[in-house]
Order: C-alpha cells, then structure tokens, then sequence
C-alpha cells in the first residue's frame, strides 16, 4: 500500500453534513467512504477488462432479469435435500466395525 495523499474537494454542505452524521453512527470518516467509493470504482475497471477479454458483456443486470433468466424446473434446495437424503440412507446403511 503506498502513502496517503492530500485531496481537496469541493461538495455540497448538505450532503457532506448527512453524510458525516451517518459515518459517525458507523464508526468511519468521510475520508474511509471516499477511499472505499474510490477502490470500487477502480475495480470496475479491472472488471471491464476481464470481460473484453472473456467475450463478456459488460452491464449490470436488475434482480427481474437474473431471475428470468434462470431455469425452470427443479429448485436448487430440492435436489440438494434428495442428495442429503440419499446419502443419509446410505451411510446409515452401513454397518460400524469395532
């Protein structure tokens, strides 16, 4: 990690004021949440490169889209909990050597 820098913003009282209070409540400092907003925003950079690289398209998808887009059918928890059950047959089945 290199050093710290020095930055100076130029924001809107109202909205640095709201804010302050909250990070107090919270326990961190305007300068965490910048920082923090900053990493993500370097992230989505890496993330962008990764998907031209793959072939993948690059937006966000709403909640509605994710979950239209997935399969019918079985539910993930019920096939999970026929194989805990297959296996529960199973393992009992067996008999304990001494």
């Amino acid at each position: 990690m290199s050093g710290r820098v020095k930055v100076t913003l130029s924001l809107r009282g109202d909205l640095v004021r709201r804010v302050r209070s909250r990070l107090a409540l919270e326990g961190r400092s305007l300068s965490d949440l910048v920082e923090e907003l900053l990493e993500t925003y370097d992230s989505e950079g890496l993330l962008d490169e990764l998907c031209d690289e793959l072939g993948l398209e690059r937006r966000f998808y709403a909640d509605a889209e994710v979950k239209s887009g997935r399969p019918r059918g079985l539910r993930a928890e019920d096939v999970v909990g026929e194989v805990r059950h297959g296996r529960g047959e199973r393992v009992s089945g067996h008999e304990r050597h001494s």
